[in-house]
This record gives structure tokens, C-alpha cells and sequence, in this order.
């Protein structure tokens, strides 16, 4: 609300507060990222966690790849790279550490699925131990 809005009649000034609070509402749901796409169904699942983590509990079918070995060992482990691929940790941030990563060695279809919970959840499975 501008100075000269006070000046108003309380209900021109009601007006333009309502105004102002639905400009507000709408730039933020359009500032809001879009749906993210569903996660494959047959991408392989990398944990970058360590052994000992990866061990304390996982996602079914996910293979341990621990981040400092990443680079030596996924080519073993996905000789392709157009095929998907989903990595996860704790939080998401070595998996956003090892996407960079990956991306950087020319994988095309690699995706972080951030913390193990949260995509497990996503996901329908449970951690297994």
C-alpha cells in the first residue's frame, strides 16, 4: 500500500490491501516449481553413501556406490549412459554432488532422489536392513 492510500476511505484502503495480498498470492504459486516428473521404474538405484550407512539400511535393489569411488566404479555398475538412474544419501546433498558428477562424465538420464526416507517414500518401498 502506497502513502497517498491512507488518504483514502477505509474501504478504498481495504480494497487495496486485498489487491495488493492477491497480486502477492498469485506471483507466488506462479514462482512455484512445476510437478516433478515420475521416477522411472526401471532406473538403477545408487546409494553414495558409505558401506556403513548403505548397511545400517537401504532401499531394496539399491547398489552401494559410495561417492569418493563413484567416478572409478560406475562405469562397472552403468556401462550406459542414457540409461536412468537415481541416486540418493542422507539429505540429497552428495547425491546432488555426485549427479554433477555424472553429468560431467556424459550421463544423460541421472536424476538425485535426495534422502533415502523421503524416496523410499516416494517410491512405495521400505529400508531394508
Amino acid at each position: 500500500m502506497t502513502w497517498a492510500s491512507f488518504y483514502l476511505p477505509i474501504d478504498a484502503q481495504m480494497a487495496v490491501l486485498e489487491n495488493l495480498h492477491q497480486h502477492d498470492h498469485e506471483h507466488r504459486h506462479a514462482q512455484r516449481a512445476p510437478q516433478e516428473a515420475p521416477l522411472p521404474e526401471d532406473a538403477l538405484l545408487i546409494d553414495v553413501r558409505s558401506y556403513a550407512e548403505y548397511m545400517a539400511g537401504h532401499l531394496p535393489d539399491a547398489h552401494c556406490l559410495p561417492l569418493p569411488q563413484m567416478s572409478h566404479l560406475v562405469a562397472q555398475m552403468a556401462p550406459d549412459h542414457d540409461a536412468p538412474i537415481v541416486l540418493y544419501c542422507s539429505s540429497g546433498g552428495r547425491a546432488e554432488q555426485a549427479l554433477g558428477l555424472l553429468q560431467r562424465m556424459g550421463y544423460k538420464n541421472v536424476r538425485n532422489g535426495g534422502a533415502a526416507l523421503a524416496l523410499g517414500k516416494k517410491m512405495g518401498k521400505a529400508i531394508e536392513h
